[in-house]
């Protein structure tokens, strides 16, 4: 008997066990343990569930099998759970991209040849130069439409005229990039596709996405962790610590003391942490 499942925008498909697989796999799952927890979800799928309902029994399934599994697993709704606000996002696209060589500036206002302009991150790599508007969803069912691509895009005219009438550089290649931790609709890439807006989004494009620059330096954030509550998280936030690789440079007593826990418990936020790097 066919089952049907809701998905987090409302939108009703057909339950795919291949789909299962397949986030297992990616998460780094051996095929055997693939094979068994797959197995154990579609018995437990009742026609209807939704998404997010199967998602946390999948979790609970693979934190028995496969601890370190599990931790990847989470990754995209780990990304969610940095706040209600998207500053938190904003740094954190600024530190990936200065994994991979960028110099980045968070919250720069910048001349526009009409109006200022607040650029979420600025990018800087040789004679490139990104501007980058971050759009951080706390609900997987959100997309960035069609209306938010135009916005990024005559934003970033206006700021590109007055940088080149204020440099006159004509060898610097100045970027918009719309960066979004969810989705974004078919027109929203259409019509970035057209005027040359990047998008890097969740799966999109489909290969070096968002999750492909997190996954290929393992440049985990911290909310990832199952050992941290969420004030703890807030703390570790507020001090600028958002990756999961920078409590490398923490010792047990050093982290207790600056999230205000037992040794014993720092001692396992550690060790959780230096699982998933």
């Amino acid at each position: 008997m066919e089952k049907y499942i809701i998905k987090a925008d409302g939108k009703k498909e057909q339950y795919d066990e291949e789909k299962i697989s397949s986030s297992f796999i990616k998460a780094g799952a051996s095929t055997e343990i693939t094979t068994v927890a797959t197995k154990t979800i579609n018995k437990k799928v009742k026609d209807n569930m939704s998404t997010d309902e199967i998602y946390h029994r999948a979790l609970s399934h693979l934190r028995v099998l496969e601890p370190r599994v599990a931790l990847k697993y989470s990754l995209k709704r780990a990304i969610m759970d940095m706040g209600p606000e998207g500053f938190v996002f904003e740094k954190y696209i600024a530190k990936i991209l200065r994994e991979y060589g960028f110099i980045t500036e968070v919250g720069q206002i910048l001349n526009g040849h009409c109006v200022n302009h607040e650029v979420d991150v600025i990018a800087k790599k040789e004679n490139q130069v990104c501007m980058i508007e971050c759009k951080y969803h706390n609900s997987p069912g959100t997309k960035s439409d069609i209306k938010t691509a135009l916005y990024i895009h005559s934003r970033f005219l206006d700021i590109e005229k007055a940088c080149r009438e204020k440099d006159n550089n004509n060898n610097t290649r100045f970027e918009a990039w719309l960066v979004t931790n969810t989705k974004c609709t078919s027109d929203a890439i259409k019509y970035a596709g057209c005027v040359g807006l990047k998008i890097l989004a969740w799966h999109y494009p489909r290969v070096e996405n968002l999750e492909y620059f997190i996954e290929t330096k393992k440049l985990y954030p911290i909310s990832i962790l199952s050992t941290i509550t969420e004030k703890q998280r807030d703390i570790l936030f507020d001090s600028d610590i958002i990756l999961a690789k920078e409590l490398g440079s923490y010792k047990v007593d050093s982290l207790a003391e600056l999230i205000s826990v037992r040794q014993s418990r720092a001692s396992k936020i550690l060790n959780e942490a230096s699982i998933i790097i």
